[in-house]
């Protein structure tokens, strides 16, 4: 057996990657395919956005006022309030504001023909659109806490400081943000 050779080449190697390559080419087509056959999520879907304005006073409550984005219908909106690190460590503490007591006019009683929801339970004010404003009266601010509390955006000690209004739908998804300074 000596002079006998057996001689190895790479004749093979070319034909194995260019099977592979075929392979994995056909994959992501039948891929996309049935991506496409299929249904691929919607993602059209956009989230609502609108440029809002906060203030609080203690005398005449919350106004929000839509500056301006998309109309927004009330009936799956949610008003989150939450207090800022100027009240120290209370972060957490949040409140949200019953869309009874929410109206598109000032001074109206909370569940009149003015309120986001009026006491029938049918749909006072239907939508929040640039330009709008709504009202909320101090008493409705926290759910019946106690001014003299010390974390009561009524609370005279609490003059300058500051709280976060959010707006939201009711799964979570928020669409607005703003900070309200509280005055007398």
């Amino acid at each position: 057996m000596k002079g006998c050779r057996i001689k190895l080449g790479n004749e093979a190697v070319s034909p194995v990657v260019g099977v592979m390559l075929m392979l994995v080419v056909t994959i992501m087509t039948a891929a996309m395919v049935s991506g496409f056959a299929g249904g691929l999520p919607d993602t059209s879907h956009k989230s609502s956005s609108i440029a809002l304005k906060a203030t609080y006073s203690q005398a005449n409550g919350l106004t929000l006022v839509n500056m301006g984005g998309e109309p927004l219908g009330t009936s799956d909106m949610v008003v989150i309030t939450r207090l800022t690190d100027t009240f120290g460590d209370s972060g957490h503490l949040t409140w949200t504001i019953n869309p009874f007591d929410i109206v598109s006019k000032r001074g109206q009683d909370a569940g009149s023909e003015y309120a986001w929801y009026t006491e029938d339970g049918s749909y006072g004010q239907r939508s929040f659109a640039a330009g709008d404003a709504a009202y909320v009266a101090p008493e409705y601010m926290q759910n019946g806490m106690s001014d003299s509390d010390e974390y009561s955006v009524n609370n005279v000690n609490n003059l300058g400081k500051e709280f976060w209004v959010e707006l939201s739908d009711s799964s979570g998804m928020i669409f607005a943000k703003t900070k309200a300074v509280i005055a007398k």
